[in-house]
């Protein structure tokens, strides 16, 4: 079975699936403008058909995306995810159902950045941001 190509960019390996719709993308800039428009799960019902390219984005549209060199510096390593794994504080924090409520709504926003903004003012919602920021020996950044 051959590597797929980029669904978005048709250049480069596609390395990711869409968490919705599971099209292939290579970087974090093609999952971007990927979602820059809304996607469905796949239907199984009918055979898999290729998922489609897109539209053309406007150059503004690709200017507001960024590059993948400036999100690279915030991506969490393999020795990250294993120390958050292994975080008594944050396995702690996310057991509380409020919590997880919070954390759900900021996966369903269609703006999760600025939902995060927004919930970075809750003090229960900053003690979950810094006890991650914490466990990966990261900077304590105050709210965003």
């Amino acid at each position: 079975m051959g590597e797929e190509t980029c669904t978005v960019c048709s250049e480069a390996v596609s390395k990711y699936k869409c968490p919705t719709c599971r099209a292939g993308y290579c970087s974090v800039k093609c999952f971007k403008l990927h979602k820059l428009e809304p996607c469905a799960p796949p239907d199984h019902s009918t055979p898999a058909a290729a998922p489609s390219k897109g539209r053309v984005l406007k150059q503004s549209e690709r200017d507001r995306i960024g590059d993948d060199d400036e999100e690279e510096k915030y991506r969490l390593t393999p020795g990250d995810l294993q120390k958050l794994d292994e975080s008594t504080k944050v396995k702690q924090l996310l057991m509380n159902p409020n919590t997880r409520a919070l954390l759900e709504a900021v996966r369903k926003d269609p703006n999760p950045v600025e939902a995060i903004r927004a919930l970075r003012q809750r003090p229960d919602f900053e003690e979950l941001a810094q006890a991650l920021i914490g466990a990966t020996d990261g900077p304590v950044v105050m709210a965003i």
